[in-house]
């Protein structure tokens, strides 16, 4: 069965040809050890049993748009041979029949610790929604954690692939290049092999910046607006961008590239070419296609069986690595990560800190003649924080909002000039003007002086918002209506080794602890998702107009603070 020409899609070749991969490091663990090369061998001449058996599956050739009757054979972590049904065996099996069989989805730009969860608790999230590998960027965990920092998104013992990649720039191909396993080879009598795509070489994508007017990075971002333009769509799924922010709050409710994959079938793409470009480009574009993105002998045994192509279910069934991790959206694996000691605690303010830290020489308006302070001002944008998926066919019911980070990144912030409130020769957050104090923390616990100044945009009717802030060096930002709420905000965050919490009249309203580096949980996704909302809801109880509050301030930081 061959699938449209609408979704025979490849990307023309480069006329000025490949310049190299973009930088991956971690990729010799992909690569099959001389003993396994030779099992591979074995079970696909034949000669030896598979470890499982995906049968008689509608396996999706992405290469060619094609869809073909075949039986996958699985040795260790990697494919052996994709044959006739029937033609070998092996001992297990895993019946296919009647169902797609398509790769599992490769991430090449989630950052691990902006979804606010530790890796092992992604990979619960992630994997039954069928995305195994992750190409992820830690540069905030290095700034933040040191070397270590890395661990905190590799270290896992999960399904979960991470891989670490460069956040920008080009490698020499020379360097990069993953070595190809040489595919096992049926003799001219034993089963049809269907053969990968060039399987000695790496192929290479140019990376190429955006067309004016795209307005979107990559195909997680597919999401961030109501209908996403169609030229902007289709450079989005051509080019995948090199990062992209989607917290617990998205990956629960909307989904991952499941739901990238749904948008873009909804806009118009063929099935089979929305999953081509959610598995085999962008492995192809970071060089590792010999190892990942596709159904074919050698490569990793990561796969699919799904009812219906783009369909709104999850999985029937994940395989990682050749081991079945998840059915019907359900993991069925536990993730027995223990939190590194060295990335927790990393948070310390001043010992001396107390309501008074909150004054701040700079507000003092004594002998001043210019009465006139300067403050930031957020501006929320006029438009809702979220916008429903335009309905019809093809569209998913997970459609809804968009991920909240990119409509946090649609806050303007810029500097204003205010009439402050004044009381005892200081300038004052006054709630009832849109008036509040932010006051900015190194998170080092030196006894550096305190950045105290004005903001506007909030709304706080009474109380204080604390955040540590997602980008290095990592700052403790605390924006409140009265001093004394701010320094419990600050302690509480403190406290808790980072995270988000929102204060009033002393209390801890609610709180969403972020342990590991002040970036990341060690809970349960489910109860991280709790605490995200919990913080939200307190967060407008006490009159805060921000979508997603303490995120947007978190991802703002230290450009919430001006010299008064």
């Amino acid at each position: 069965m061959v699938i449209p020409r609408l979704d025979r899609h490849e990307p023309p070749p480069d006329p000025a040809g490949p310049i190299g991969h973009l930088p991956v490091t971690g990729v010799g663990r992909l690569s099959p050890s001389a003993a396994e090369l030779a099992r591979l061998r074995r079970v696909a001449d034949g000669e030896e049993e598979a470890d499982l058996v995906v049968r008689g599956g509608l396996v999706v050739v992405v290469h060619d748009g094609t869809v073909v009757n075949r039986d996958i054979l699985i040795v260790g972590r990697y494919i052996a041979a994709v044959t006739r049904p029937g033609v070998l065996s092996g001992r297990r099996s895993l019946d296919a029949a009647g169902r797609y069989v398509v790769p599992a989805y490769v991430d090449a730009g989630l950052r691990v610790e902006e979804t606010l969860l530790s890796a092992g608790e992604l990979a619960r999230l992630l994997i039954p929604r069928g995305t195994v590998t992750l190409l992820t960027d830690p540069a905030a965990l290095l700034a933040l954690g040191g070397a270590q920092g890395s661990e905190l998104a590799t270290g896992s013992a999960t399904p979960l692939r991470v891989l670490l990649r460069s956040g920008g720039g080009l490698a020499p191909a020379a360097d990069l290049a993953l070595a190809a396993p040489v595919p096992p080879v049926a003799p001219a009598s034993g089963p049809t092999v269907i053969p990968p795509t060039s399987p000695t070489t790496t192929s290479v994508v140019e990376v190429s910046p955006a067309p004016p007017g795209a307005g979107v990075s990559g195909l997680s971002a597919l999401g961030a607006g109501p209908v996403a333009d169609p030229a902007g769509l289709r450079w989005a799924l051509d080019y995948p961008g090199p990062t992209r922010t989607r917290t617990v709050t998205e990956l629960a409710t909307h989904g991952h590239l499941d739901h990238d994959v749904r948008l873009a079938v909804g806009q118009g793409m063929g099935p089979i070419d929305a999953i081509r470009h959610a598995t085999l480009l962008p492995a192809r574009s970071h060089g590792l296609d010999s190892a990942l993105g596709s159904i074919a002998p050698a490569r990793l045994a990561d796969l699919q069986v799904v009812t219906t192509l783009a369909g709104t279910a999850p999985p029937d069934v994940v395989v990682a690595g050749g081991r079945i991790a998840a059915e019907h959206g359900r993991p069925l694996f536990d993730n027995h990560d223990v939190a590194p000691a060295w990335a927790v605690g990393r948070i310390r303010l001043p010992a001396n800190l107390h309501a008074g830290s909150f004054l701040g020489p700079g507000l003092s308006r004594a002998g001043r003649q210019d009465v006139s302070v300067a403050a930031v001002s957020i501006d929320v944008p006029r438009e809702p924080a979220a916008h429903p998926v335009a309905g019809g066919p093809g569209r998913s019911p997970l459609g809804g909002a968009g991920p909240e980070p990119a409509t946090a990144r649609r806050h303007g912030v810029r500097t204003v000039r205010v009439q402050p409130t004044v009381h005892d020769g200081y300038a004052v957050a006054d709630p009832t003007r849109d008036l509040h104090k932010v006051a900015v923390f190194e998170r080092d616990g030196g006894g550096g002086p305190i950045d105290v100044g004005l903001i506007r945009g909030c709304g706080l009717n009474r109380g204080a918002l604390g955040v540590s802030t997602m980008h290095a060096p990592g700052h403790v930002v605390v924006v409140g209506a009265r001093d004394d709420d701010m320094l419990t905000a600050a302690r509480a965050v403190e406290g808790m080794g980072g995270g988000f919490v929102v204060v009033d009249q002393g209390w801890v309203r609610a709180a969403c602890p972020l342990p590991l580096l002040g970036l990341m949980s060690d809970a349960p996704w489910e109860a991280v998702l709790g605490e995200l909302a919990a913080v939200d809801t307190a967060a407008a109880d006490l009159g805060c107009r921000l979508p997603f509050p303490l995120r947007t301030l978190a991802t703002l930081g230290r450009l919430l603070y001006t010299r008064p």
